[in-house]
């Protein structure tokens, strides 16, 4: 990190800078770790941009067929972009850009400097300042590729899987980026353990409090005293569910029982048990039993 941060913007200094629009953005999203823009069709681009508190990587989904020029942290790229491949801008690092056709579509998608920080102190147990993500170009990861692919669809989804699905994966690209793409050998720094019964009915009772709320990695792990890494490894390792399938799951239970015990309608119901609108409540109910929210209130 450099010790000058006067030429720094912020992820939205960044978008008005940019001389054409996102098609969509996860702004209004409360993430913590994690933001996302979608450049569905790109013009002509020629940009030369300031570095931001913030790493960005972009997956390259519908590919220019011309020689991309890229240039970040001393190094200069130049080539033909692969689809499906990455592009990484670490944070407080200028980058130009030269895009030389229009019509191609990259998702872009930014890590606040202090998230990844957080995470490499507690998940390998470093010093943020000694250790630096490299800038890279036309990068192939299946890992990576997975990961962005349901951050997409989830996105085309307008987020209907709430907070706790898209910050574990956000969560998971940060520590591949960090394992793989580092000025480091790094090895996770592990931390045995479980999560007590008593913990767990702790848990229960935190989220059945907050089913109409957006509940949050750090707000899980907080009830514990954990970081929200070892959080969901424990959590996952005691329960057999990540959070955000348990979550889930508290919250189709929840509306089921609201459905055949009180009077609000379908749409209430789905409001107060946090889930995003009717609809993605009944893909849960019918995932789950098989049933429409209508089917059960019949019963």
């Amino acid at each position: 990190m450099p010790d000058s941060k006067a030429r720094l913007i912020t992820p939205e200094q960044r978008l008005s800078t940019i001389p054409f629009e996102a098609s969509e953005t996860s702004n209004g999203h409360s993430f913590t770790n994690i933001r996302l823009e979608n450049y569905a069709r790109l013009p002509y681009v020629d940009l030369n941009l300031p570095g931001m508190d913030h790493h960005v990587m972009i997956y390259n989904y519908k590919p220019p067929a011309a020689a991309v020029s890229y240039h970040c942290a001393g190094q200069h790229y130049n080539g033909v972009w692969k689809r499906q491949s990455f592009a990484f801008i670490p944070a407080f690092q200028d980058n130009q850009w030269l895009i030389p056709e229009p019509d191609s579509s990259t998702l872009h998608i930014l890590f606040p400097y202090t998230a990844v920080a957080k995470v490499m102190q507690e998940s390998f147990n470093l010093d943020p300042s000694n250790l630096e993500l490299q800038a890279l170009f036309d990068v192939d990861s299946p890992v990576l590729q997975s990961l962005s692919e349901l951050m997409f669809r989830d996105m085309q989804d307008n987020f209907a899987s709430g907070n706790l699905y898209m910050e574990s994966l956000a969560n998971a690209a940060i520590i591949h980026l960090l394992k793989s793409y580092s000025n480091k050998s790094i090895h996770r720094h592990e931390e045995a353990g479980k999560i007590t019964a008593k913990g767990l009915q702790q848990l229960i009772s935190y989220i059945d409090q907050h089913l109409d709320q957006k509940i949050t990695l750090d707000q899980m792990a907080n009830q514990l005293n954990m970081s929200s890494y070892h959080f969901c490894r424990a959590f996952k390792h005691s329960s057999g569910y990540t959070p955000h399938q348990f979550v889930m799951l508290r919250r189709t239970y929840a509306a089921r029982q609201r459905l055949l015990n009180s009077q609000r309608t379908p749409s209430q119901i789905a409001q107060t048990t946090g889930f995003s609108d009717q609809s993605h409540m009944n893909k849960q109910l019918q995932r789950e039993f098989n049933m429409s929210a209508s089917q059960i209130r019949a019963r």
